[in-house]
């Protein structure tokens, strides 16, 4: 029990005053077509077209359940909101077909603090069509996108004889939330209160 208690104390003392730590794992809640704006696990997806996200097992692809952005012929990639605003955020990544990508092919996750992009991070794709690699950045950030791109960060690429692009796959989000300050909170509580 000791340890329990330490292990979770010291879980605690990673997170920052006023932030919390969270996991997306998609194994709750919506299945299969979901709407754009559905919030899941305090992230309100939608993509890069209006349509297309999917929540389902997509095997070695996942883990369980997984979020798609279908299709792969239109360049849809994958966007998230987090309320609040964040400090951290790492995703899980699949489905990167060798018959479907090329070499040099990448993970490009690009952070933006409302309109204004604070930072890209890539990571090249393996291209062993498996839910085994993460891309992940640190630092204040509340909206994002994940997107299969080309080396250049062009979200259409494709290989082989179709020359289609890649269905982006992703799971295990996990981040770093932000919890409003007291005197944002007095303000929340008086605006309910007004409305109320």
């Amino acid at each position: 029990m000791k340890n329990i208690i330490l292990a979770a104390a010291a879980a605690v003392a990673l997170v920052p005053a006023g932030a919390f730590a969270a996991t997306v794992d998609f194994e709750s809640g919506p299945t299969g077509s979901i709407a754009e704006g559905t919030n899941i696990g305090g992230i309100v997806f939608t993509s890069a077209l209006g349509g297309g996200l999917n929540v389902s097992n997509f095997g070695a692809q996942s883990n369980g359940n997984g979020l798609a952005a279908f299709s792969d012929q239109d360049g849809n990639f994958i966007k998230g909101a987090i309320s609040g605003g964040a400090s951290f955020l790492e995703i899980a990544f699949g489905n990167d077909d060798p018959s479907f990508s090329n070499l040099g092919d990448l993970a490009t996750l690009r952070l933006y603090q409302g309109a204004s992009l604070i930072a890209t991070v890539t990571a090249v794709l393996n291209r062993d069509d498996l839910l085994n690699q993460t891309v992940s950045y640190t630092g204040a950030f509340d909206n994002f996108s994940f997107a299969y791109t080309d080396a250049a960060g062009n979200p259409f690429t494709g290989g082989g004889a179709a020359a289609v692009g890649l269905i982006e796959i992703i799971d295990d989000i996990k981040y770093t939330g932000t919890v409003p300050e007291p005197a944002a909170w007095a303000m929340m509580l008086a605006g309910f209160g007004l409305v109320g």
